[in-house]
Protein backbone atom coordinates (compact mmCIF):
# COMPACT_ATOMS: atom_id res chain seq x y z
CA UNK A 1 0.00 0.00 0.00
CA UNK A 2 2.85 2.36 0.77
CA UNK A 3 4.29 1.90 -2.75
CA UNK A 4 1.00 3.06 -4.26
CA UNK A 5 1.00 6.23 -2.18
CA UNK A 6 4.55 7.07 -3.32
CA UNK A 7 3.80 6.52 -7.02
CA UNK A 8 1.87 9.78 -7.58
CA UNK A 9 4.61 11.64 -5.70
CA UNK A 10 7.26 10.19 -8.03
CA UNK A 11 5.22 11.23 -11.07
CA UNK A 12 4.76 14.70 -9.63
CA UNK A 13 8.47 14.98 -8.89
CA UNK A 14 9.29 13.81 -12.44
CA UNK A 15 7.04 16.49 -13.91
CA UNK A 16 8.42 19.12 -11.54
CA UNK A 17 11.99 18.13 -12.42
CA UNK A 18 11.28 18.31 -16.15
CA UNK A 19 9.69 21.74 -15.79
CA UNK A 20 12.58 22.94 -13.58
CA UNK A 21 15.13 21.87 -16.21
CA UNK A 22 13.08 23.49 -18.99
CA UNK A 23 12.90 26.78 -17.07
CA UNK A 24 16.49 26.69 -15.81
CA UNK A 25 18.40 24.51 -18.27
CA UNK A 26 21.81 23.19 -17.37
CA UNK A 27 24.82 23.46 -19.71
CA UNK A 28 22.86 25.60 -22.17
CA UNK A 29 24.82 28.08 -24.27
CA UNK A 30 23.07 31.40 -24.00
CA UNK A 31 25.93 33.35 -25.52
CA UNK A 32 28.38 32.69 -28.28
CA UNK A 33 29.12 29.36 -29.88
CA UNK A 34 32.07 27.57 -28.25
CA UNK A 35 34.92 28.15 -30.68
CA UNK A 36 36.85 25.05 -29.65
CA UNK A 37 33.98 22.59 -30.12
CA UNK A 38 34.99 19.65 -32.27
CA UNK A 39 31.39 19.10 -33.36
CA UNK A 40 28.33 21.34 -33.62
CA UNK A 41 25.34 19.34 -34.79
CA UNK A 42 21.70 20.41 -35.17
CA UNK A 43 18.75 18.27 -34.17
CA UNK A 44 14.98 18.38 -34.39
CA UNK A 45 12.81 21.03 -35.95
CA UNK A 46 10.48 23.73 -34.61
CA UNK A 47 7.47 21.85 -36.02
CA UNK A 48 8.37 18.71 -34.05
CA UNK A 49 8.60 20.08 -30.52
CA UNK A 50 11.98 21.73 -30.64
CA UNK A 51 15.24 22.35 -32.38
CA UNK A 52 18.68 22.47 -30.86
CA UNK A 53 22.39 22.41 -31.55
CA UNK A 54 24.75 20.27 -29.49
CA UNK A 55 28.40 21.27 -29.06
CA UNK A 56 30.91 18.54 -28.24
CA UNK A 57 34.57 18.79 -27.36
CA UNK A 58 36.19 15.38 -27.26
CA UNK A 59 38.85 14.42 -24.77
CA UNK A 60 41.42 11.66 -24.63
CA UNK A 61 40.49 7.99 -24.80
CA UNK A 62 36.88 8.60 -25.81
CA UNK A 63 36.09 10.92 -22.94
CA UNK A 64 33.86 13.97 -23.26
CA UNK A 65 35.76 17.12 -22.35
CA UNK A 66 32.84 19.53 -22.82
CA UNK A 67 29.22 19.21 -23.85
CA UNK A 68 26.73 22.05 -24.20
CA UNK A 69 23.69 23.00 -26.25
CA UNK A 70 21.36 25.75 -27.34
CA UNK A 71 17.82 25.52 -28.59
CA UNK A 72 14.16 26.30 -28.34
CA UNK A 73 11.15 24.08 -27.94
CA UNK A 74 8.50 22.75 -25.66
CA UNK A 75 8.91 21.85 -22.01
CA UNK A 76 9.51 18.17 -22.72
CA UNK A 77 12.20 18.60 -25.37
CA UNK A 78 14.11 21.35 -23.55
CA UNK A 79 13.75 19.83 -20.09
CA UNK A 80 14.77 16.36 -21.27
CA UNK A 81 17.77 17.77 -23.17
CA UNK A 82 18.96 19.56 -20.04
CA UNK A 83 18.41 16.43 -17.95
CA UNK A 84 20.28 14.07 -20.27
CA UNK A 85 23.28 16.39 -20.68
CA UNK A 86 23.37 16.93 -16.92
CA UNK A 87 23.29 13.14 -16.44
CA UNK A 88 26.11 12.56 -18.96
CA UNK A 89 28.38 15.20 -17.44
CA UNK A 90 27.56 14.48 -13.80
CA UNK A 91 28.31 10.79 -14.23
CA UNK A 92 31.35 11.45 -16.42
CA UNK A 93 30.12 9.08 -19.12
CA UNK A 94 32.45 8.25 -21.97
CA UNK A 95 31.33 8.55 -25.58
CA UNK A 96 30.81 4.80 -25.78
CA UNK A 97 28.72 4.81 -22.60
CA UNK A 98 26.52 7.57 -24.04
CA UNK A 99 26.04 5.60 -27.27
CA UNK A 100 24.87 2.66 -25.14
CA UNK A 101 22.18 4.71 -23.34
CA UNK A 102 18.80 3.19 -24.11
CA UNK A 103 16.01 5.46 -25.33
CA UNK A 104 13.29 3.38 -23.66
CA UNK A 105 15.07 3.44 -20.30
CA UNK A 106 15.50 7.19 -20.62
CA UNK A 107 11.78 7.67 -21.29
CA UNK A 108 11.00 5.43 -18.32
CA UNK A 109 13.29 7.55 -16.12
CA UNK A 110 11.39 10.69 -17.16
CA UNK A 111 8.03 9.00 -16.66
CA UNK A 112 6.43 7.30 -19.63
CA UNK A 113 2.97 8.46 -18.57
CA UNK A 114 4.25 12.04 -18.38
CA UNK A 115 5.79 11.89 -21.87
CA UNK A 116 2.79 10.16 -23.45
CA UNK A 117 3.03 10.08 -27.22
CA UNK A 118 5.75 12.73 -27.37
CA UNK A 119 8.69 10.36 -27.24
CA UNK A 120 10.50 12.19 -30.04
CA UNK A 121 10.38 15.37 -27.97
CA UNK A 122 11.79 13.54 -24.96
CA UNK A 123 14.62 11.88 -26.87
CA UNK A 124 15.62 14.87 -29.02
CA UNK A 125 18.57 15.80 -26.82
CA UNK A 126 19.82 12.24 -26.40
CA UNK A 127 19.59 11.47 -30.10
CA UNK A 128 21.39 14.72 -31.00
CA UNK A 129 24.18 14.05 -28.49
CA UNK A 130 24.57 10.55 -29.94
CA UNK A 131 24.72 12.08 -33.42
CA UNK A 132 27.45 14.48 -32.29
CA UNK A 133 29.47 11.60 -30.85
CA UNK A 134 29.13 9.55 -34.04
CA UNK A 135 30.22 12.54 -36.12
CA UNK A 136 33.21 13.08 -33.82
CA UNK A 137 34.19 9.41 -34.06
CA UNK A 138 33.91 9.40 -37.88
CA UNK A 139 36.15 12.47 -38.10
CA UNK A 140 38.68 10.89 -35.72
CA UNK A 141 38.78 7.69 -37.82
CA UNK A 142 39.35 9.71 -41.00
CA UNK A 143 42.18 11.64 -39.36
CA UNK A 144 43.87 8.39 -38.36
CA UNK A 145 46.52 8.03 -35.71
CA UNK A 146 48.69 11.01 -35.00
CA UNK A 147 52.31 10.17 -35.81
CA UNK A 148 55.14 11.78 -33.94
CA UNK A 149 57.73 13.73 -35.88
CA UNK A 150 61.19 12.15 -35.74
Amino acid sequence: MEAKSKEPERKKNGAALLVEHARNPRHKNEGSVPEDADVAIPGGSPECGGSLVVYLKGGEDGEIERLSWKGQGDTISMGATSLVIEHILHRGLSMEEVLELDYEEFIDSLGRELIGSRTRHATLGLSTVKGAIRQYQRAARRAGPVSEAL
